[in-house]
């Protein structure tokens, strides 16, 4: 009989999940500074295992540890959007000018996300929308055919992750970029690059834009 494969999760990963959610929805805010010890105890957890958990969390960009400052929720600068920004702009359009008609796994893979983008839109699931928003773009770095490459746009785009979730539940409708990304789902699939590679580019342009305003109305609702 075959063994099934056993799937474990440490307690740390259980731990990590929990903050991941109150982070994404924003029942902890950007910038919050948490504390491990009274969080390990009204979980139920070790220190150490708190530890691994914000461990986990900071590698994913969701929390900043800060040197004699402990661990606060990460919180985006204008200046980190512009970054982020121009690496995306770097890594998805030169991976969508070099797809080639034997990528047809990730033509299925990116198929497969945009369906879970429109479903979670329509159950109006902001937090799992952007998730499958950023792994529709995440898979076009697979057209690059390098590994590292998928893991350093990983940690790029997670550090947009949270920014991202807050905008879309608070201040817009992730839904009207539906029609864009099927779009350009069709280009590639009908292996028009440039057309494709043109789409992206004005869709990140006014991504970045849209994220850089609601900041800077937030900065000014703060008086800062």
């Amino acid at each position: 009989m075959q063994r099934s494969q056993i799937h474990r999760v440490s307690v740390a990963d259980q731990v990590a999940s929990v903050l991941r959610q109150q982070i994404l929805t924003g029942e902890l805010r950007p910038g919050m500074p948490l504390q491990e010890a009274p969080l390990a105890t009204s979980l139920g957890v070790s220190r150490n295992t708190m530890r691994e958990a914000t461990r986990i969390l900071s590698l994913e960009g969701l929390l900043k540890r800060r040197i004699h400052r402990g661990v606060a929720v990460s919180q985006l600068s204008l200046k980190d959007v512009q970054e982020i920004y121009h690496l995306r702009r770097i890594l998805e359009i030169s991976a969508v000018l070099g797809a080639k008609s034997e990528d047809g796994d990730v033509l299925r893979e990116l198929h497969a996300a945009l369906h879970g983008y429109e479903r979670t839109v329509r159950e109006r699931d902001w937090v799992r929308a952007v998730e499958f928003d950023l792994q529709f773009h995440a898979l076009l770095i697979r057209f690059h055919h390098n590994r590292r490459l998928e893991s350093f746009y990983q940690k790029v785009i997670g550090e947009l992750r949270m920014g991202m979730v807050l905008v879309d539940r608070g201040h817009d409708d992730p839904g009207r970029l539906v029609p864009v990304h099927r779009k350009l789902y069709q280009l590639l699939e009908n292996a028009k690059l440039r057309q494709c590679a043109a789409l992206l580019t004005q869709h990140l342009q006014d991504s970045e834009s849209r994220l850089s305003r609601i900041m800077n109305g937030q900065r000014d609702g703060q008086g800062t």
